[in-house]
């Protein structure tokens, strides 16, 4: 079975979801940026309270995005890691003996799920993961910002902020809001 087609196809189906999904969004949001119809601003100065029109409006678009964004970042991740135990299972068994690469897995001493798996096809099946298309500071990124987005969940807001050694780790990372960034503020970006 080709796995790989299968992880290509789920991937290129998050990239049509989120561009599908975001674009009516990314829209409201350019039509409040340039007063143009249904947002314009016809308050007289008399009414004008400080706050930009469409605040509330150009807001809830944002969010949109954003959750968006970490849902399809989510999806991503959960897809890579499907990908790697199919391949160590009975699925991928056409190339190795899927019950002795699967005992193999818990032996391997690495602090995630993924570094285990990069241990066991390093090692085990001679796969050099840096010759790859994506970098393995990639996909560990992946994998620390799906951690940020599932595990530090702010009730206040949509945001997720990355956590302390994620930020250590990668100070500008592949998913930093760098505008945020720069004002001191660990905001997760999925663009």
């Amino acid at each position: 079975m080709d796995l790989l087609y299968f992880l290509k196809t789920r991937l290129k189906f998050i990239v049509q979801l989120y561009d599908s999904a975001v674009a009516p969004y990314v829209e409201r949001k350019r039509l409040i940026e340039a007063d143009e119809p249904p947002y314009v601003d016809s308050r007289l100065p008399e009414e004008y309270d400080g706050d930009p029109a469409f605040l509330e409006e150009w807001q809830e678009a944002d969010d949109s995005v954003i959750v968006v964004g970490n849902w399809c970042l989510c999806m991503v991740q959960a897809s890579l890691k499907a990908y790697l135990e199919e391949c160590t299972g009975p699925s991928g068994s056409l190339w190795w003996n899927f019950k002795q690469l699967q005992a193999e897995i818990p032996k391997k001493k690495s602090g995630s799920w993924f570094g285990r798996y990069q241990l066991l096809f390093s090692e085990n099946l001679g796969v050099d993961w840096t010759t790859g298309p994506v970098s393995l500071d990639q996909l560990e990124q992946l994998n620390l910002t799906r951690n940020d987005l599932n595990h530090n969940v702010d009730i206040l807001s949509v945001n997720v902020e990355r956590d302390e050694r994620h930020a250590k780790q990668y100070p500008i990372g592949l998913f930093t809001d760098e505008s945020w960034a720069r004002a001191g503020m660990e905001r997760v970006k999925v663009r």
